[in-house]
């Protein structure tokens, strides 16, 4: 790749690595809005805003890992997947405590359906833990 670019490509990465974490940073202030929003129709909007930034880290992400040169399944790592099942473990610890801390009935349903949403991210996780194994086996014979 000549200098010019390879120039091209590095300042693309990194406008695109600005641009992800403002994406990242409008997730975060979407999401802490949407808890004093009473207005359902407003709330479909914010929810359509977290929606669609979560699409556009994913998408910037993709490209900035074809711009590495990393695989499209680099955090497809076994260890990876372990790491990820071990925080939403902690997570629902985390959500247990904070159930069995609650006073209020609305908190108290809240936080149940927190955890059941944890308990199937876990299931997920291990599933496609299964997954890739089985496609370590597959490519290693």
């Amino acid at each position: 790749m000549d200098s010019k670019k390879l120039n091209e490509e590095q300042k693309l990465y990194h406008l695109l690595k600005k641009q992800n974490e403002a994406e990242i940073h409008e997730i975060l202030h979407y999401s802490s809005q949407l808890k004093d929003i009473q207005n359902h129709l407003i709330r479909n909007y914010f929810h359509t805003l977290l929606t669609d930034g979560l699409k556009h880290v994913e998408y910037i992400s993709k490209i900035l890992a074809d711009i590495e040169g990393g695989s499209h399944v680099a955090y497809l790592t076994k260890q990876g997947i372990e790491n990820s099942i071990l925080e939403e473990e902690e997570s629902k610890n985390v959500l247990i405590d904070c159930l069995n801390l609650a006073q209020d009935v609305d908190t108290k349903e809240i936080l149940k359906s927190i955890i059941v949403d944890e308990e199937h991210h876990i299931k997920i996780l291990k599933h496609i833990y299964e997954l890739v194994q089985n496609y370590s086996k597959d490519s290693s014979s």
